[in-house]
C-alpha cells in the first residue's frame, strides 16, 4: 500500500539543554512548512493514490511510503528505520534553504528525493530531483475583469536588491506595496493576496533571504500574473529550461518592461505563462506518478 506521512511538525526530540524558546521555534517552523505547502504538495501528487497516516506507527512491512519532512538532518534514526520497514521511501523534502547540512545519511535511505531549493549538487543527481517551493496554501486564481495594478510587492524589504526594486518602480502607477517588518508576518489573507496578485499585470520576484527561489513566484504564476525574477546565477533557466519568464539583471530594466509594454504584448505573456505552468504541473504529476509507482 502507498502511504502519505506528513511529518514536518515534527523538528526532533527536545533535549536537556534546549530552551523552551528553542523548542517552541523548532515546532513553529514545522508547522509553518505543512501549513503553508500542503495545498502544492497535494496538488503535485494529484495523479497518486495514497492512504494518510498520521505517524510512523501506521507504517507496516512492505508498504511504499510517502513522506513529507523538514529538518531532516535530526532524523537520521527515523530514516534508518523506515527503510527497514518499508518496500520504498520517497522523500518529498521541504525547507533547507541554506544547504548547509551534509543530508547523505538521509538521502542513502530513500528510494527516491524531492527536494525544493535545489543547490548545485543536486541539478544533475539521479535520484534527487528539484522541486520548486510552489505556491502558499490558499493561493488561487481570482476573476476580477481588468488589471487594477501595473506591478505588486508584498514583502520584506531586507537586502539592497530589495530596496533597489522599491526605488525603481516606485513612481509606475497604479500599485500594490505592503512592507511588512520581519518575515513570517501575514499582513493578508491568502484570499486577499490572491485578488491582488490577480489584479497584476507583473510581479517582480526578487531573490529570497538565502535562495534565489521565494512562494512569490508560483504565486503569480498561479494567479496568471507575469513574474519579473532576478537572473543572478541564471538559477531559473537551469531548474526550468526554456521558462518564459521575464529576466532582469537590474530592476532598471523591469521599470522599462512594466511602463514601455502594450497591452497587447502584456496578455501574449500572461497566457504564456498561463499555459506553461499547466504543462510544467502536469508534467511533474506524472513524472511523480511514473517514479512512485514504478
Amino acid at each position: 500500500m502507498i502511504k502519505l506521512f506528513w511529518n514536518t511538525h515534527n523538528q526532533d526530540v527536545p533535549q536537556p539543554h534546549q530552551s523552551a524558546n528553542e523548542v517552541a521555534r523548532n515546532y513553529k517552523w514545522g508547522i509553518y512548512h505543512r501549513d503553508n505547502s500542503d495545498k502544492w504538495v497535494y496538488e503535485i501528487l494529484n495523479n497518486i493514490q495514497f492512504k494518510v497516516i498520521k505517524d510512523e506507527k501506521h507504517v507496516e512491512s512492505n508498504d511504499t511510503l510517502i513522506i513529507v519532512d523538514s529538518s531532516v538532518e535530526k532524523k537520521v534514526e527515523l530514516y534508518a528505520k523506515l527503510k527497514l520497514i518499508c518496500d520504498k521511501v520517497f522523500l518529498i523534502h521541504l525547507g533547507d534553504e541554506s544547504g548547509a547540512y551534509d543530508l547523505t545519511f538521509i538521502y542513502k535511505n530513500c528510494n527516491y528525493v524531492w527536494r525544493t531549493f535545489c543547490l548545485n549538487k543536486y541539478f544533475k543527481s539521479k535520484n534527487i530531483s528539484c522541486l520548486p517551493v510552489g505556491y502558499k496554501s490558499g493561493t488561487n486564481k481570482k476573476h476580477v475583469g481588468n488589471k487594477k495594478y501595473k506591478w505588486a510587492f508584498v514583502g520584506t524589504p531586507h537586502k539592497s536588491s530589495r530596496q533597489d526594486l522599491l526605488f525603481q518602480l516606485s513612481d509606475i502607477k497604479p500599485s500594490y506595496c505592503y512592507k511588512t517588518k520581519k518575515f513570517d508576518v501575514k499582513p493578508l489573507g491568502a484570499d486577499e493576496m490572491s485578488k491582488i496578485i490577480s489584479s497584476t499585470d507583473f510581479m517582480p520576484c526578487p531573490n529570497g533571504f538565502v535562495h534565489p527561489e521565494t512562494y512569490r513566484l508560483y504565486e503569480a504564476l498561479e494567479c496568471h500574473c507575469i513574474p519579473i525574477v532576478e537572473n543572478a546565477y541564471r538559477y531559473y533557466d537551469r531548474l526550468f529550461p526554456n521558462n518564459p519568464f521575464l529576466k532582469v539583471d537590474k530592476w532598471l530594466d523591469a521599470k522599462f518592461i512594466i511602463q514601455e509594454w502594450a497591452v497587447e504584448q502584456i496578455r501574449g505573456k500572461q497566457k504564456e505563462c498561463q499555459n506553461w505552468w499547466f504543462q510544467y504541473k502536469r508534467s511533474l504529476q506524472e513524472s511523480m506518478k511514473g517514479k512512485i509507482n514504478a
